[in-house]
């Protein structure tokens, strides 16, 4: 008999304890729908919609908090959009953009006029991993919806911070917030991976923007294009430091030991091509920063990324045949963020024979490997000439070098760098070496070229 009792009183229990979630959710929604808001980028000429997102109050003066990329285009193109808000309740009005952190996907607006009566508290403590955790949003302009999920502390593998969250976000719901049991916002809707896996900036990043705001204002807006640069400047400047500063390990390939892992931030991938028909095989390593900064839909920035290709011969064929092999094969390199002819000048290049030490200890230089000047420019026409034949596995390796910058145009210290090296010292074997830095200056940029070069080693 104390079975099947035991049985049905654990039943009800569990019973219990379903209503009491679903009222707790309830109540939340109840109690917190009122500083919820819809974020609109109206498009002035029609004055029609050209974005959705979602946002929430903060403050009782009107401030509200969502993501940067909400409101991007009002950035760079303010004579064109504008921001209006939409309550749950139904009610519309305008917004004043304040300030943004491009790096973390944040921004302050102020609603004009009248404000909300209700604001969200931002939490002072991170939730335990495991917790449930609540996120609101407008999903696909459906109305504002209650995601339940679980706190998974802060995913790694990226140079920003996201909180992993296993729950359902859906476009729209992008700068919605995400609550406790309590009602103090954790952490803000950012992006989603699908199948429950999702991030959100953590909070802490938004009280450090409102401390920057109320520091950097006088109760009005920022210079947004000059808060952009230094945060652009700083991260960057976060992340060579980062890199340069930690233990490099070196991974086989071919007859080199090239750079393999450098920080957790960057993962790292291998391929390679063995296909019969191909008379060249191909062995791939790579290693790339997963996630960017986002300034606009044709623009993204702060991204490390490094690869090399171990070409070679699998049978005897002429020294002209292998580099037509190895010309069409590395023909398709390109720069691995994006950016339109508005944000970057064309690339400026500088193209040269140069030398590397066996032992990869050297700056493996052979001369100035930066473009003569940072102005606009496609400079890639090069003399003719003739690559320097092999010396003997004693001498250093010569290969045909390409270093190319892009400036930023609203940031001019800024650019994108491009690195291609091929190794042209053996007929049927050789290496290529590319790295892409974006949104650098040239000081990190060249010490990081300088590592990157004096790193790789040769059997």
């Amino acid at each position: 008999m104390s079975k099947p009792l035991t049985g049905l009183i654990a039943l009800l229990l569990l019973c219990c304890a379903s209503v009491t979630r679903a009222q707790s959710y309830e109540q939340l929604y109840s109690e917190y729908r009122g500083s919820l808001y819809q974020i609109r980028l109206i498009e002035q000429s029609s004055n029609s919609k050209a974005g959705l997102g979602s946002g929430f109050q903060i403050s009782a003066n009107g401030l509200v908090a969502t993501n940067y990329h909400v409101v991007s285009e009002a950035v760079s193109h303010p004579e064109k959009y504008n921001l209006q808000y939409l309550s749950v309740d139904g009610q519309e009005g305008e917004l004043e953009l304040l300030d943004v952190d491009v790096v973390n996907d944040l921004a302050i607006l102020r609603q004009k006029g009248k404000p909300g009566d209700k604001f969200l508290q931002l939490a002072q403590t991170a939730p335990s991993k495991g917790e449930t955790i609540i996120s609101m949003g407008n999903p696909l302009d459906l109305g504002m919806t209650l995601v339940p999920g679980t706190y998974n502390g802060i995913a790694g593998g990226s140079f920003y911070d996201r909180i992993h969250f296993s729950g359902s976000i859906n476009p729209g719901m992008s700068g919605g917030p995400v609550i406790n049991r309590n009602g103090e916002v954790v952490g803000i809707n950012v992006a989603t991976a699908g199948n429950q896996i999702s991030f959100l900036v953590p909070v802490n990043k938004l009280v450090s923007l409102l401390a920057d705001f109320k520091k950097d204002s006088s109760n009005g807006a920022v210079e947004l294009q000059k808060v952009i640069h230094r945060q652009l400047l700083n991260n960057q400047q976060r992340i060579i430091d980062e890199v340069l500063e930690a233990n490099w390990q070196l991974r086989p390939l071919g007859d080199a030991m090239v750079v393999g892992p450098i920080v957790p931030s960057i993962q790292c991938w291998g391929n390679s091509d063995e296909d019969e028909d191909n008379p060249v095989t191909q062995i791939a390593k790579g290693c790339t920063g997963q996630d960017v900064v986002y300034l606009s839909e044709t623009f993204n920035t702060g991204r490390v990324e490094y690869e090399f290709f171990w070409l070679e011969a699998r049978d005897p064929i002429s020294t002209t045949r292998f580099y037509n092999v190895y010309e069409e094969n590395m023909s398709g390199f390109y720069p691995g963020n994006s950016a339109g002819e508005d944000d970057v000048t064309d690339f400026n290049c500088k193209q040269q024979f140069t030398t590397h030490p066996r032992d990869g200890d050297g700056d493996g230089d052979g001369g100035d490997n930066k473009p003569d000047s940072d102005t606009a420019s496609d400079d890639t026409e090069q003399q003719e000439v003739t690559p320097p034949r092999a010396n003997g596995s004693t001498e250093p390796v010569v290969a045909r070098t390409s270093y190319c910058v892009r400036r930023y145009k609203e940031f001019p210290d800024l650019y994108d760098v491009f690195y291609v090296s091929l190794t042209v010292d053996q007929d049927n074997r050789a290496l290529v070496s590319h790295f892409t830095l974006s949104g650098f200056t040239q000081e990190s940029a060249s010490a990081f070229t300088k590592k990157f070069v004096s790193e790789i080693q040769w059997h």
